[in-house]
């Protein structure tokens, strides 16, 4: 339990947040069957040239692949953390973070019949626990170092 005391809540947060907002990005920037989805993931095999000269379309095709691939490793690691979560837990990150218009938190609170109070303190437990699933945690020696 030593190692949870050592963690730098308000920079744990703030890491998490940013994991958070990149879901966001890749959501929006990929297309939907790169997406998480319950239904198997295909994936986009790319041939490979052995050094030729590439045309823009080439390398633009290739710059794509690579976001998707990117995109699709991120997801991959994303949905692995947030299914550590309780049911509840990951109904109020969707509902704040997630969904294509977040509610606001009065309206997330009423939705799951939970006091305000207590919303506040679940959000901010499924946030610490997804930071450590995800292992964006920090440590207040690494802020110190910094």
């Amino acid at each position: 339990m030593e190692i949870l005391n050592s963690i730098d809540g308000k920079a744990t947060q703030q890491a998490i947040e940013k994991v958070l907002r990149q879901y966001r990005t890749y959501q929006l920037t990929t297309p939907e069957d790169i997406l998480p989805t319950i239904t198997p993931k295909y994936t986009l095999d790319m041939p490979s040239f052995g050094g030729g000269v590439h045309s823009k379309v080439e390398s633009a095709a290739i710059k794509n692949v690579e976001h998707y691939l990117q995109a699709e490793k991120f997801f991959d690691r994303f949905n692995r953390g947030f299914y550590k979560l309780t049911k509840k837990e990951r109904q109020l990150i969707i509902m704040s973070f997630l969904e294509e218009v977040p509610k606001f938190n009065y309206e997330i609170s009423n939705e799951l019949c939970i006091s305000e109070r207590t919303f506040y303190r679940m959000k901010q437990q499924a946030l610490y626990k997804l930071a450590l699933a995800l292992r964006v945690e920090v440590y207040e020696e690494e802020v110190k170092s910094s």
